[in-house]
C-alpha cells in the first residue's frame, strides 16, 4: 500500500520520506531549496522550517550582509568588478565529435573543441545531487561571465556552474544528464563563502582564486 503524508495528518499520497524525522511527505509538504526553488527528495517542510528557526537565532546583521552579497552576485556587479580588476575569465569549451568520410576504410572520428562562453573558477563548494538518497559533495565551481539570459539573474545558482579545469587552462561545464533522475543543487550556506571567494579573486595580485 502506498505511503501517505504524515505531516499535519495530511494523508495525501506521499512522494518521499524525510531523512531527518523519518515521516512520509506529499508534494505540498516537501521542502524546497532556497537557492534554486527545486524540491528536496528527502526533506519535509517542517524540518526545513526548524533549520531556519535555528539559523534565525543568530545575528541579524549576518543575514543582511548575506543579502547584500547575494545581490552583488545576482545583479552581475561581481562580474563587472572582475573585469574592472583586469581579471579575464577562462574560456569554456564543449567537445563535439564528428565523423569524417575517408576515401578508404571507415569514417574517422574527429573531436572539436567549441568555445561556448567564459567563467572564473572560484573554488570548491558543496552541491547536493537530489537522488533517492541525496549526496552532498564539493565541486569545482565557476562564476559565469554570460549566464543563460544574461544578468541580472533570479538566484545565485543561475550565475554559477560546476566545472572541470582542463590541462590547457580551458574549462568545461558539468551538467546533469538531460534525461537523468537527479538534479544537482547548490547549498544555500555556500553563498557567503562564494561571495568571499570572488572578492578574494578580485584582490589577488595573480588573478587566481586562493586555494585553487
Amino acid at each position: 500500500m502506498p505511503a501517505e503524508c504524515a505531516i499535519d495528518k495530511c494523508a495525501v499520497l506521499a512522494i518521499g520520506r524525510c531523512r531527518e524525522c523519518g515521516r512520509a511527505f506529499c508534494m505540498s509538504h516537501q521542502a524546497h531549496n532556497e537557492v534554486t526553488g527545486e524540491g528536496y527528495a528527502a526533506l519535509c517542510i517542517q524540518c526545513l522550517e526548524r533549520r531556519q528557526r535555528v539559523r534565525g537565532r543568530g545575528d541579524g546583521r549576518s543575514e543582511a550582509r548575506e543579502a547584500t552579497e547575494r545581490d552583488w552576485v545576482t545583479s552581475g556587479q561581481a562580474v563587472l568588478d572582475l573585469y574592472a580588476a583586469g581579471i579575464a575569465p577562462a574560456t569554456v569549451v564543449e567537445r563535439r565529435s564528428r565523423f569524417v568520410k575517408q576515401r578508404l576504410g571507415r569514417p574517422r572520428e574527429e573531436i572539436d573543441e567549441i568555445e561556448v562562453g567564459g567563467l572564473w573558477v572560484i573554488g570548491r563548494f558543496e552541491w547536493t545531487e537530489m537522488q533517492e538518497i541525496p549526496e552532498t559533495r564539493e565541486w569545482t565551481t565557476g562564476l559565469l561571465a554570460h549566464p543563460s539570459g544574461g544578468y541580472p539573474v533570479a538566484m545565485v545558482a543561475r550565475a554559477l556552474s560546476r566545472c572541470r579545469v582542463l590541462d590547457d587552462g580551458l574549462a568545461m561545464l558539468v551538467r546533469d544528464a538531460p534525461y537523468g533522475d537527479s538534479y544537482t543543487q547548490l547549498e544555500r550556506r555556500e553563498i557567503p563563502r562564494i561571495a568571499a571567494a570572488i572578492r578574494a579573486l578580485i584582490a589577488s595580485p595573480s588573478g587566481v582564486a586562493p586555494g585553487r
